[in-house]
């Protein structure tokens, strides 16, 4: 048995998943998995941070260090809950938080956080990191990863598949008869819009079960112009974060939000979701068709 846990956190900023895998030649088996929630205190140190883009280096480096510490965390849920030992796993792979992406411009690049230095010393396991800044500085976008991933579990030799992973980001891996090499991309806001809105109108971390949004009713005009958004119309490969697609992102509507009730708007961000997927898949395949 080759035993690796992969250690994540996401655009969402709701938590830490985990997960052991046995990887033994290309065959992948999931052997169990871990959720865990941030702390109040981090995931508020986290949200402002990501948010406001302005922090003190000692700030910075405390909340580097409670993640790593929160990390440490999970991975030890995890693998009492696996029945093993540190001894059984050959190395960690961690991801970190994104606290910055900049995937565009002369000075592309991307931060992430949660110490790995710290994360290894800890539970004194190998770990491996920062995956995105070697692609991005070989002029790739550094985002997203999943791709390689999906082409290992989805791809089959007769059809084409696109895989959507919807966290606080929401991006597509084509994968399959096409594609010898797999392609993936960010196709624009999942939850991190909605999510905003909730909290900043019913002060609610996010929709549960999609209620609210299920209430309203979508705005076709407020749909139209979100989608002129110059991201939705540039061709892959691309990617974006939290540092475009915020609060103040709302702002380009702000004379339509005005007749406008909260409900109707978070309706309307959902439809955003899907509108922009659907997009993305279409734009894909008029490439595989030309």
């Amino acid at each position: 048995m080759s035993y690796y846990i992969g250690l994540l956190s996401g655009t969402s900023v709701d938590g830490i998943d985990a997960a052991i895998v046995d990887i033994n030649d290309r065959q992948l088996t999931l052997i169990e998995t871990h959720s865990q929630v941030f702390s109040s205190q981090l995931k508020s140190n986290l949200q402002q941070l990501i948010k406001k883009q302005t922090i003190s280096l000692k700030q910075l480096a405390d909340i580097d260090s409670l993640l790593a510490f929160e990390f440490s965390q999970a991975v030890e849920q995890l693998i009492s809950k696996a029945k093993i030992t540190k001894k059984d796993i050959v190395a960690i792979g961690s991801h970190g938080q994104t606290i910055f992406h900049q995937p565009d411009g002369n000075h592309r690049n991307t931060i992430q956080i949660g110490s790995a230095h710290m994360v290894a010393a800890n539970l004194n396991i190998k770990v491996v990191s920062h995956f995105r800044n070697m692609d991005m500085a070989s002029g790739g976008q550094g985002a997203p990863l999943a791709p390689v991933l999906h082409q290992l579990l989805f791809s089959q030799a007769n059809k084409n598949t696109a895989v959507i992973n919807l966290g606080g980001i929401s991006n597509v891996s084509f994968v399959g008869k096409d594609y010898q090499q797999p392609i993936g991309f960010d196709t624009g806001p999942a939850n991190c819009l909605i999510d905003e809105w909730i909290m900043i109108h019913k002060q609610q971390a996010y929709d549960e079960s999609g209620q609210w949004a299920q209430s309203g009713q979508l705005n076709p005009e407020l749909l139209s112009q979100m989608l002129k958004d110059n991201y939705f119309l540039k061709p892959a490969p691309k990617s974006t974060g939290r540092e475009y697609f915020n609060h103040r992102w709302y702002d380009n509507f702000k004379e339509l939000f005005k007749s406008m009730n909260a409900t109707d708007i978070q309706t309307t961000l959902s439809h955003l979701t899907a509108a922009t997927i659907a997009l993305a898949i279409e734009q894909q395949s008029n490439t595989i068709d030309n």
